[in-house]
């Protein structure tokens, strides 16, 4: 039962993969304009000469690392002050504000604050740090607040609540499954954020200074390429994170 409801979810989603290419080559037919929307067939041309250029993979790489930096250094700080606040209201009440605060500022108002403050060459993991930590911070959060209530009452009369073995047998074991969600939204998210933030900064050798001067230079079909190699490393990030965390909660 369960293989036919891989394989059906597999048709349905080549289904719609194929549809979404057919409404394109249709729209493009009708515009006949390849500066304002370029034929699907060119694009994936220009997408597997870009496949076929060693400096575009030094591009990924180079966004790819950026990446990953922010990522760990938010799942740090927001697995630390997640699981504090979930054992300690104090705590979680003196954090809600600037969580909040950062969950609700426009992504935009946060880019060119962080760029004007910190200039081009930190200013990328700024961002995405401050975009990334409030998603994978209340993931934890819920996670340690959605532990049963009796096994708190147990763990209570058995040892301190907050020691390093409670955290470790107990509280990140059972939350887990909350952060491996906010780390693959995060994962997501993140490319997405830092891609813009480079594309604002004119950061060099990255995917957003591509598309900016692909851009400008109404060369979209690499523009359509350098979106479909995005999609790609986003799949294959989100693949490689739930293999990973799934072997870990096993």
């Amino acid at each position: 039962m369960e293989k036919k409801n891989i394989a059906v979810s597999h048709a349905l989603s080549t289904f719609s993969i194929v549809l979404i290419l057919v409404a394109w080559q249709l729209y493009s037919i009708k515009v006949n304009n390849p500066h304002l929307m370029p034929d699907p067939l060119d694009v994936f041309k220009q997408f597997f000469i870009l496949l076929g250029e060693a400096q575009t993979y030094i591009i990924i790489l180079a966004t790819f690392k950026r990446l990953l930096i922010t990522i760990a250094l938010a799942t740090a700080f927001g697995l630390t002050l997640g699981l504090l606040s979930g054992m300690h209201y104090q705590l979680e009440a003196l954090l809600k504000p600037i969580v909040i605060s950062l969950r609700t500022l426009p992504v935009i108002s946060i880019i060119v604050i962080v760029l004007i403050l910190y200039g081009n060459t930190f200013s990328l993991y700024i961002i995405s740090f401050l975009l990334l930590f409030p998603l994978i911070y209340q993931s934890e959060l819920d996670g340690v607040k959605n532990i049963d209530p009796l096994l708190l009452d147990v763990l209570k009369l058995d040892c301190n609540k907050c020691s390093f073995n409670a955290i470790k047998m107990v509280f990140f074991p059972l939350s887990l499954p909350h952060l491996r969600t906010g780390i693959l939204q995060s994962a997501g998210l993140g490319i997405k954020v830092l891609v813009v933030a480079e594309f604002i900064a004119q950061t060099k050798t990255s995917i957003g200074r591509e598309l900016y001067f692909n851009r400008i230079s109404l060369e979209y079909s690499k523009v359509f390429a350098w979106t479909i190699i995005l999609i790609c490393i986003v799949v294959v990030i989100e693949h490689f994170v739930a293999r990973y965390l799934k072997y870990t909660l096993k």
